[in-house]
Parts: C-alpha cells; structure tokens; sequence
C-alpha cells in the first residue's frame, strides 16, 4: 500500500511539472513556520477510564516545523524537515476531584511532496502527502507518583496547502491544514489536527 501511494505521489508530481508551460525555474528551498495541533489524546483517555472520569485538555498547543527540499512547476516540492508537534496535556477529575494530569509530546523526522496547481500568478492550491517518522512521549502524575512512556512508529499524513509568491517568486507565504494518525505497537491510534503558517526561501 506504501508503494503504491509514493508511486502515485511521483505521476502526480511528473504529471503536474510537464503541464506547466509557464512554470517558474526550479530550485532548492529552505522554509519554517508553525502550527496549531489539536490531540485526540485526552478522548483517548477518557474512554479507558470509563464512567465516572472526566479527562480536560488545555487545548491546542503550538509546535514549530523546519525543512529544505526543491521547488518545482512553480510552487510545488519535495521536503525533508522536522516536525515537533504542540504539547498536549490535561487533567483527570472524578467525582469533581482532581486525581492526576499529563503530558503528551511528539516529534520526529518527515519527508513530504506538496503538489500545488495554479489559482493565479502568484497564489497555488493544492495537497500534502507525506511520510513521518514519529517519536512520542506521555508523562502522567498522580498522588502514587509519576510514570512515564513512550512509543515510535512511521505513519503516512496528508492536507491542503496553499501558497502565495512574492518578490518574483523568490519569496512564498503558507497556510495549511494536515491530518496526522500515529499508531503504536499496541494498536492506539494518536492523531493531530494542525493548522499552519509560514514562509519559504526560494534559490531557483
């Protein structure tokens, strides 16, 4: 299944290189930016404890994603970055009473395509299918002490991405949204929704 998504990444990418006759030169790029990660970690929880627990997030959380890669057809590319995701962490309540709270961090290195068609000159829509190699870690503390674990894997993510060029297509502007679905040895599945913005560098 693997095989076939990356073979299907690569027509897609070939395809949408040659269509474009007004395609910018390609190039090497260099970007960075943000995004806003939402866990699924404390849903996750709270149906292990069963009734009677009530498990409270904090939210979204912030993380930063850095990557070089080459610019082609314009606004599309191939990346190679690294990925540390917003920390998510909460508390557990029953009975209204606070029992214990945790932590859950995540990060890891990634390979990603971004296939990106032409709205006008300088502003490009398209998708994001990638590979992350993920490593994560949760912390919980109780009045019996603090535990930790942790768990690795490699899992495939995909989104939207769009992007705006400027200062004759040496500069760009992101915006994105990517759905992450990490699972463990154990079968538990951690996903993240995140929005993200940010910059690129282009060196065509």
């Amino acid at each position: 299944m693997k095989k076939t998504l990356v073979m299907l990444l690569v027509t897609l990418a070939t395809g949408n290189s040659w269509a474009a006759e007004d395609s910018l030169k390609g190039g090497f790029l260099v970007g960075g930016g943000f995004a806003r990660d939402t866990g699924n970690f404390a849903d996750e929880l709270e149906d292990v404890l069963g009734s009677g627990f009530n498990v409270e997030d904090d939210g979204a959380s912030t993380g930063p994603d850095l990557y070089l890669g080459y610019a082609f057809s314009g606004a599309s590319s191939i990346r190679v970055g690294y990925r540390q995701f917003g920390e998510q962490s909460g508390e557990v309540f029953t009975g209204g009473m606070k029992i214990g709270e945790y932590e859950v961090d995540a990060d890891g290195l990634y390979l990603a395509a971004d296939i990106m068609f032409p709205l006008a000159d300088t502003v490009y829509l398209g998708g994001t299918l990638g590979l992350q190699n993920w490593d994560g870690e949760s912390t919980t503390t109780t009045a019996l002490g603090t535990s930790k674990g942790s768990s690795d894997g490699r899992d495939f993510f995909y989104g939207l991405r769009g992007k705006f060029l400027f200062n004759q297509g040496k500069g760009g502007i992101f915006a994105g949204y990517t759905f992450y679905s990490f699972e463990d040895e154990m079968g538990e599945e951690l996903e993240y929704n995140s929005l993200s913005l940010g910059v690129e560098g282009y060196f065509r």
